[in-house]
């Protein structure tokens, strides 16, 4: 493993490799989540951010005009009432997990029909039965190459972890089953603020890559782990949708047409 240090448009930027891959890691500010478009972009001089992206708030990032626009990055959150349950510091400024390499989704949609054996015939009959949206399967790679990318992937492994527990014991809320989350990525439209159960995480710790010690804070106290440079994290969420929602606010026409691709809109539901 090799490292040196580069200046580029007034920005110092840190360039690792390990097992022959080089990554350009951008200096980032207390919390903020890796972007490595953003330092990419800042290794060969090309729109070097002024500004720490991304923002704070939940679904915008500063461009390096100075400008602000639509935050595309995959995103999976929790309602604002339980955050301070799940988030641990490090997803705080950033409302919930990003995906800091674009990921690979499958979303898989399916119509039901059932069949019908005529007698003497050379064909069946198919009668329809129903709709659903099937899981959606989420396998995204996450870096370590310095102390703040390891304390993000660390609380983003607590977070999925906890996100797959019912509340149970002595807590206030024994009972309760785990949290719904919301899943929003590549604008607007095409995972609009999607309401999801996880059915299913895992992450993988590769064997042929370097390991970094992280210190990590938490209410247990501070300690240390190692985390590999480079894994991969793998989510399922089964989307969920109320009957009172659906039946109020669903329609096909307005989904073909579109209606329901704004996530603003009151009754868009995160119907996809």
């Amino acid at each position: 493993m090799s490292g040196e240090t580069t200046t580029t448009g007034g920005a110092t930027v840190n360039i690792q490799s390990s097992t022959g891959a080089n990554n350009a890691t951008a200096p980032q500010t207390g919390g903020s989540a890796p972007n490595p478009s953003a330092n990419r972009l800042a290794s060969a001089n090309l729109n070097t951010p002024t500004k720490a992206a991304p923002l704070t708030t939940q679904n915008y990032i500063w461009q390096g005009d100075g400008t602000v626009e639509e935050d595309w990055r995959v995103r999976i959150s929790v309602q604002p009432a339980i955050q301070t349950i799940f988030y641990t510091y490090p997803l705080v400024p950033t409302n919930g997990v990003i995906f800091p390499y674009t990921p690979a989704v499958t979303i898989n949609h399916v119509a039901r029909y059932g069949t019908s054996q005529l007698t003497h015939s050379n064909y069946s009959s198919y009668f329809y039965e129903g709709s659903e949206v099937q899981n959606i399967t989420i396998n995204g790679d996450f870096t370590v190459q310095n102390i703040e990318e390891g304390q993000y992937l660390m609380a983003t492994i607590q977070f999925f972890r906890s996100c797959t527990k019912m509340f149970y014991g002595a807590s206030q809320y024994a009972g309760t089953p785990p949290p719904m989350v919301f899943l929003n990525g590549y604008g607007g439209t095409y995972l609009p603020n999607v309401p999801c159960v996880i059915t299913q995480f895992s992450h993988t710790m590769p064997a042929d890559v370097d390991y970094v010690n992280i210190p990590v804070l938490n209410m247990a106290g501070s300690s240390t782990t190692r985390l590999p440079t480079n894994s991969t994290l793998a989510i399922t969420l089964q989307p969920v949708y109320s009957r009172n929602n659906v039946s109020r606010n669903f329609t096909v026409e307005g989904l073909a047409q579109g209606e329901y691709l704004n996530t603003n809109s009151k009754t868009s539901g995160g119907f996809i």
